[in-house]
């Protein structure tokens, strides 16, 4: 297993690179608040063990959202530390309830084929709730609403000016290789874009890209993936069309191979889509002999 590394972007602030990037700040006394934790229990032991040797002790684990990539390290550092996990209400819901996502997804109790580590995370308790705009406990780090990838997504803004990011953005060569990334409400994501591009802070770092100083050129590229996604579903919204006849269409036209996970990670986004399309009056839909139809208006 390879060794993890930490690397100090400024002041109290490190990043540990990886598939998913994680944030470790000093709060004192040796102790670190650790922001998200990784896929499973190998990350989670690759970041406390980067954390012992540079003899620093994992106080808290503050997730910024509940994706197992982000918190699936949380039981095993948890169980070694016995660290606060800190969340906020909805996406605690899901960090401690493990099955709620691959149902949430699946609309209905999950197929056996979802119920594995990328849509099921180890279960672990929360100990802190939190409601940003607010401060993190017991720390100088500040948490901000990021809405649109998932419930109630956060994310962090050290005294350092570090902006942990979470999923608000794709780095250019996942929208080149997964062009249709996952959402829940496409509107509140473009208006997170927005206020990321805006946003005042010395670096700032996505969760799957490296870190920037400059974010606004890659906040563009995904505001403008976005509405290539959006302008194809209501081209292809010219006839009726049912939700899953669309989904086999945008997995077409985007070269995705649906397996039974992106089979529901697609489905779910493009119904998200779909929603703020009639929302803006882009489409229309009805039920037509037992089918949802949707249509452009």
């Amino acid at each position: 297993m390879a060794a993890l590394t930490l690397e100090r972007l400024a002041g109290k602030t490190w990043i540990a690179r990886g598939p998913t990037n994680s944030g470790v700040v000093e709060s004192g006394e040796g102790g670190v608040l650790l922001i998200d934790s990784g896929n499973d229990a190998d990350a989670g032991r690759k970041l406390l063990r980067a954390c012992e040797s540079a003899g620093l002790k994992i106080a808290a684990i503050a997730n910024t959202h509940s994706n197992a990539d982000h918190c699936g390290g949380n039981a095993f550092i948890q169980a070694r530390t016995t660290c606060k996990i800190i969340a906020t209400a909805t996406e605690a819901a899901f960090i401690e309830r493990s099955m709620l996502e691959p149902s949430y997804l699946w609309g209905g109790f999950p197929l056996p084929s979802l119920r594995h580590k990328f849509l099921m995370a180890e279960a672990s308790r929360v100990t802190d709730i939190i409601a940003p705009p607010c401060l993190v406990p017991d720390s100088d780090v500040k948490a901000l609403p990021l809405p649109g990838h998932f419930f109630a997504m956060a994310g962090f803004m050290t005294s350092d000016g570090v902006f942990f990011a979470a999923d608000t953005l794709a780095s250019s060569e996942i929208l080149a290789k997964y062009p249709v990334f996952y959402l829940y409400d496409v509107a509140a994501f473009l208006a997170t874009l927005d206020t990321l591009a805006a946003l005042e802070a010395e670096w700032i770092v996505p969760s799957h890209a490296p870190p920037t100083r400059d974010i606004g050129p890659l906040a563009l590229a995904n505001k403008a993936k976005v509405l290539e996604i959006a302008s194809y579903i209501v081209e292809a919204c010219a006839s009726p069309v049912t939700p899953e006849k669309l989904l086999a269409g945008v997995a077409a036209h985007f070269r995705i191979e649906l397996t039974h996970t992106q089979y529901v990670l697609l489905g779910s986004t493009v119904r998200s889509y779909l929603a703020w399309l009639v929302q803006e009056k882009s489409l229309s839909s009805r039920i037509e002999g037992g089918y949802l139809l949707f249509e452009r208006s």
